[in-house]
């Protein structure tokens, strides 16, 4: 699934890597510029990606330069009341926008939807400290049994004037079942499909501003996944019967889709509709989808566009260095690049070349060279998920790198002088993940062929696992359980979409007991065992470290959201720019 972001673009949900996500795919750098972001990769601006306001507190000024100072704390950032209205803003990310699916976008537009649709709630995981945030829902409540969540909307959230004869009215408790129905329609291939399923026993429009949850069992993620702006964007319901429904976007949000062009540009306007007073303050933000990394960086530092998803914390110094009046944003991120195995083809059907493949990967290594010390080694959840992850220690005796046990590993497998290839796409700064990889495996007897294609191609493929192997982007897996569906039979998006094709009845109830235990406490603890039994199945999908956003602002912009994950979205409508 990959993580990106309109963000990026406009916001960048944290860096272009995080594309993978497909099923959550999105263009972090896209995303992260534009709006707010969430995960990163190491450049991403998804995956997952930050949001595109840079906010007056974000650094000091460096003698003759830019921002000598990273942004403070994740979960800091506040918007200055008040700003500046009006203006042009210009993000930027490297990648396809794939369209605009309200509940299956990937790449650049998956940072698109959530500026264009409302949602119920807001949230993240990577900013506790800010809670849930009202957006359609203005009350909520979760019966004493947990099994059901009722959500009171606001009636005077308009749809959005538009040329696609879907009238102006305010939206309902009927375009929330609606929409939360194509979820769980496994035709519609959404990236929220595996939740649902799973949990929910139906959806109920009480009345015109009633709309309630109901599910078979306690699920402690139910408010986090109703804000999830990969696949839980609130839609008019006479729009999602529409065949347009990927190439334009009829929403209540902030703004509004004026035009996109497929390897070019994506405008979005304000929307003067907005229930929300003088929000938003934006008049424009143009995306731009450039060719590569060096394009992107020159169209910054050109003053083409106002924020740039850097590759790494040094390139984002630099930068902000000799930009005067720069801001610089070092924030944890969701995102990580991984690598993905087809268990339904050789050698990938066998758990010890699995194993003997991870053992042969040195995670420092790739932290040092590709995120300049700016990264961390994580299991099967980031570390930006704090409490649910195992301790740093016990992870590396779990996952040790060992070039010796890789090879002995592969003699008692009868694979000595194992070969295979593996596919990735060409975009952002993938091909340093494969040189690095090549070279790791190689020493300890592994023949590894990369067969690059361009990400249109490479996306097509993972999406319907026609991919022998692959190096995976990816974007923000919001809440723990997403992130773990990695490891379920069906996949991260449970319909079996870049879908390994890995099945263990003990992961699946171990993921399952996790996501069920309401107690916070016990919680972090189920999903840490169940970490330690994805471990130990070898599983055929694994990070190489977890990213951290490095993103550069220019002077002129004001509350660019930082340290919030997702949630950057949500404040894209308070980005503002002082000339």
């Amino acid at each position: 699934m990959a993580s990106g972001e309109l963000l990026g673009v406009l916001r960048r949900r944290a860096s272009r890597r995080a594309a993978m996500r497909g099923a959550a795919l999105s263009s972090a750098g896209l995303a992260f510029a534009i709006a707010c972001g969430s995960s990163n990769n190491n450049k991403k601006a998804a995956t997952t990606a930050t949001s595109a306001a840079p906010a007056p507190s974000g650094g000091t000024p460096a003698p003759g330069g830019g921002s000598a100072a990273a942004s403070p704390a994740a979960g800091s950032f506040k918007p200055a009341p008040g700003g500046k209205q009006g203006g042009e803003y210009r993000t930027g990310f490297t990648g396809p926008w794939a369209g605009v699916d309200p509940h299956n976008s990937v790449y650049g537009g998956s940072g698109l939807v959530p500026i264009i649709y409302n949602y119920l709630v807001r949230t993240s995981t990577i900013a506790p400290d800010i809670g849930i945030l009202p957006e359609l829902a203005t009350a909520w409540e979760s019966a004493p049994d947990n099994l059901s969540v009722t959500f009171k909307l606001r009636p005077n959230a308009m749809i959005a004037e538009n040329k696609q004869n879907v009238p102006v009215r305010p939206m309902d408790a009927e375009d929330a079942k609606a929409s939360f129905e194509r979820v769980a329609d496994p035709k519609a291939a959404s990236n929220g499909y595996s939740w649902i399923h799973d949990w929910v026993d139906h959806f109920e429009a009480v009345d015109k501003t009633t709309f309630k949850v109901v599910t078979k069992a306690p699920y402690a993620w139910v408010l986090n996944n109703v804000g999830n702006n990969l696949y839980s964007a609130v839609v008019p319901k006479e729009w999602l019967l529409s065949p347009d429904l990927k190439k334009t976007a009829v929403g209540s949000g902030p703004f509004m889709l004026q035009s996109l062009e497929e390897g070019g540009k994506a405008i979005v306007v304000r929307n003067h509709t907005y229930w929300e007073p003088g929000l938003p303050l934006l008049n424009q933000i143009t995306g731009n989808s450039f060719a590569d990394q060096a394009t992107y960086r020159t169209a910054f530092t050109s003053k083409q566009i106002d924020v740039y998803g850097a590759t790494d914390v040094e390139e984002a110094k630099a930068i902000a260095g000799s930009l005067k009046g720069s801001q610089r944003y070092e924030d944890p991120g969701f995102g990580f690049n991984s690598f993905w195995m087809n268990v339904t083809q050789k050698p990938w059907d066998d758990p010890r070349i699995r194993k003997a493949v991870r053992r042969a990967i040195n995670p420092d290594e790739y932290i040092q060279l590709i995120a300049k010390g700016l990264g961390k080694q994580i299991g099967p959840l980031s570390y930006a998920m704090k409490g649910y992850t195992l301790p740093d220690d016990e992870l590396k005796k779990l996952m040790p790198f060992s070039i010796q046990d890789a090879k002995q590993i592969l003699q008692a497998a009868g694979q000595p002088n194992l070969t295979f290839k593996f596919q990735h796409p060409t975009s952002s700064n993938v091909a340093d993940y494969v040189n690095i990889f090549v070279r790791q495996l190689a020493a300890a007897g592994i023949t590894a062929q990369p067969e690059p294609q361009d990400a249109g191609t490479w996306v097509a493929g993972y999406f319907t696992n026609k991919l022998s192997a692959s190096l995976s982007l990816n974007q923000e897996y919001a809440n723990p359980d997403f992130a773990l569906h990695w490891f379920t039979t069906g996949g991260i998006t449970g319909n079996s979409h870049y879908d390994t094709g890995f099945s263990d009845p003990e992961v699946d109830a171990a993921v399952k007991k996790a996501a069920g235990t309401i107690d916070e406490t016990a919680r972090k603890a189920a999903y840490q065992d169940a970490q330690r039994l994805i471990i130990s199945k070898d599983p055929p999908f694994w990070n190489f470290y977890g990213s951290y956003v490095n993103i550069v602002v220019g002077g002129n912009v004001v509350n660019y959201p930082h340290g919030i994950g997702s949630l950057g979205y949500y404040y894209t409508k308070n980005i503002s720019l002082a000339s």
